[in-house]
């Protein structure tokens, strides 16, 4: 029994809101130039008097019209951040390093990961044919020293946030910043969002339900991994000799490479949109190529052609294969994008059109095959075992 007059264990000493305040300062002087993005965008104001409490509104008045669908979605970045974990609590290793990671800038590879977390919630919202217009950040820690221990870091992470914002033009009005003692690892953090946006006009709406036969299937390059396989790919790095250090021979280690923004479609696919018929879109992430038939309608997608894998891509191939992993084309398009981040379905004389709006936001476009009447699968232009590969519900 504690002693009359002593002290006893005070909630402060267990989760230490001075700092996670002092992080929520900080994303709140990052984020406040996105604030315009929505009214600018839609004439969709966020009402100032309920920045910073519980909830935040938003005035539709300014639309004009009902000729929209409002749209949302949630999405966890995964394990990404591992990565660069991986580097970061390795600076031991960095002092000693000869090679091309004592260039590295450490901190700044957590900007790509707030970057990372807002673009995969929206390329969702692409999926649908949805503008988004606003994001919501929930950053999890199992400690709040994670953020007074680097301030450089946290900053870092959050302006990752604010560049995909101002690529996507949408507000970050809010979040959230938690600390989970006991659940979250303390050396690391769980990201994670929610994005909402407009489908405007409500004719913009992609279900699948407009692909026909004989349309073509497009594909939007990436970035290089994204945030799918991840764990696959770390795992290869695991059994290398330099692991996450390992030189790929471009300059960069397989740990930066695999850092690489995932890239934010909404410039080129928003334009696409307004400009021509789109049948179906979706980003490829979870499953990988099987996201090409995501929809449940009766159709085959012949894939006549693929790009080569980007280096990235081409390094763990080479790596895994040495170390036991299955590194078959069946394996490795249902795991990772191999260079093809975003697919697309629409009439083949849309091509030409859709490529010069991919070209003039800096990424090419690949046509990569066809659309049959048959089966739901996705039949792959490679064999193995004489057999063709085949992804199937």
């Amino acid at each position: 029994m504690r002693e009359e007059g002593s002290e006893g264990i005070k909630y402060s000493k267990l989760v230490d809101y001075k700092r996670l305040d002092a992080v929520k300062r900080m994303a709140l002087r990052l984020f406040e130039p996105t604030l315009a993005y929505p009214e600018s965008k839609f004439g969709i104001k966020i009402i100032p008097e309920t920045l910073g409490t519980p909830a935040v509104a938003f005035d539709y008045s300014g639309i004009g019209d009902d000729d929209y669908y409002p749209a949302g979605n949630m999405e966890v970045l995964g394990t990404k951040i591992s990565i660069a974990d991986g580097i970061y609590y390795r600076e031991d290793f960095l002092e000693d390093w000869t090679g091309i990671a004592d260039k590295l800038d450490i901190r700044r590879l957590y900007r790509n990961l707030g970057h990372c977390a807002t673009a995969m919630a929206n390329n969702d919202m692409l999926a649908l044919g949805a503008d988004a217009y606003s994001y919501f950040d929930a950053i999890t820690c199992g400690d709040s020293e994670w953020f007074s221990k680097d301030y450089e870091r946290t900053r870092e992470l959050l302006q990752g946030y604010r560049d995909a914002a101002d690529t996507g033009k949408f507000a970050i009005p809010q979040g959230e910043t938690s600390e989970q003692r006991g659940i979250v690892d303390p050396r690391t953090l769980h990201l994670a969002g929610a994005s909402r946006g407009l489908i405007r006009p409500k004719s913009r709406l992609i279900t699948g339900s407009k692909i026909k036969e004989g349309d073509s299937i497009f594909g939007l390059e990436s970035s290089g991994i994204h945030s799918n396989g991840v764990s696959n790919a770390t795992a290869i790095a695991d059994k290398l000799k330099d692991g996450l250090f390992t030189d790929l021979g471009n300059g960069k280690t397989l740990g930066e490479e695999l850092l690489t923004p995932t890239t934010n479609y909404s410039p080129p696919v928003l334009e696409m949109l307004d400009s021509l018929e789109i049948h179906y879109a979706q980003p490829i992430t979870g499953h990988g190529w099987w996201k090409i038939a995501r929809y449940p309608y009766e159709f085959t997608y012949v894939i006549e052609q693929v790009p080569e894998p980007s280096l990235v891509f081409r390094k763990l191939i080479e790596f895994g294969g040495k170390h036991g992993f299955d590194v078959s084309n069946r394996e490795n398009y249902f795991t990772w994008n191999m260079r093809v981040g975003f697919v697309m379905i629409a009439p083949e004389s849309e091509g030409d059109l859709m490529r010069r709006i991919a070209k003039n936001s800096g990424i090419s476009l690949y046509e990569l095959g066809h659309v049959e009447k048959g089966p739901r699968r996705v039949v792959m232009p490679f064999e193995e075992h004489g057999k063709p590969v085949i992804y199937t519900p």
